[in-house]
């Protein structure tokens, strides 16, 4: 029972540093916002040219490709 006063001074020292490096943490992120991974600035393909690659590599039969650039196009 004599330790609870130093446990509790030890779960205020940890709440402190972790506290320290949240803010660390969030003052690096507000200084360099524009810092993001290398492929999110990456465009993703347009589906019709992911359609064109697909018959190209023989994934999908002539009359599907048609199926389905029909769909694209037109949207029924």
């Amino acid at each position: 029972m004599m330790n609870s006063g130093c446990d509790m001074m030890w779960l205020g020292m940890l709440a402190g540093v972790l506290a320290f490096w949240v803010i660390v943490v969030l003052a690096v992120r507000a200084l360099f916002p524009g810092q993001k991974s290398a492929g999110a600035d990456r465009p993703r393909p347009d589906a019709l040219v992911l359609l064109d690659e697909a018959l190209a590599r023989g994934d999908v039969s002539i009359d599907e490709y048609e199926k389905r650039r029909h769909l694209l196009i037109n949207g029924r």
